[in-house]
């Protein structure tokens, strides 16, 4: 699998198919979420996709963007979702919200070790 692959992958493994074990596997054991999340090892990386997935039931993934080059990858994801539990605050609504983010990947040996990204939280507040 090369590295656009991979991070398609943990997109659609991890927020649409909730396959934990492999978001496990294709992350580092000491990966490194240099977003607001902050996640420092694959585990919190996989404890973060399940508090999302208690937000937002019924995820589709998007990707809209993908380039890689040297190891790196970017991507232009849109997420789709219906908010069903508490969000920033927010009690379940029940509204089908869609947002973009910018997120971008480190791959080494197979392994995502590094990631960059932003949710545009204001645009999501608003939508909720």
């Amino acid at each position: 699998m090369n590295d656009k692959e991979l991070v398609i992958q943990f997109f659609m493994e991890g927020y649409q198919n909730k396959n934990y074990g492999f978001v496990l596997q294709c992350l580092s054991e000491n990966y490194i979420d240099h977003s607001p999340a902050g996640a420092r090892s694959n585990q919190e990386a996989v404890n973060i996709l399940i508090a999302v997935s208690k937000m937002f039931s019924d995820m589709q993934i998007t990707i809209a963007d993908i380039f890689s080059e040297n190891g790196m990858v970017a991507t232009r994801v849109r997420y789709k979702a219906i908010h069903t539990g508490e969000c920033m605050g927010i009690a379940a609504t029940g509204r089908s919200i869609s947002f973009e983010a910018l997120e971008n990947f480190k791959v080494v040996n197979g392994k995502i070790v590094e990631s960059w990204g932003y949710w545009p939280d204001k645009e999501i507040e608003a939508l909720l």
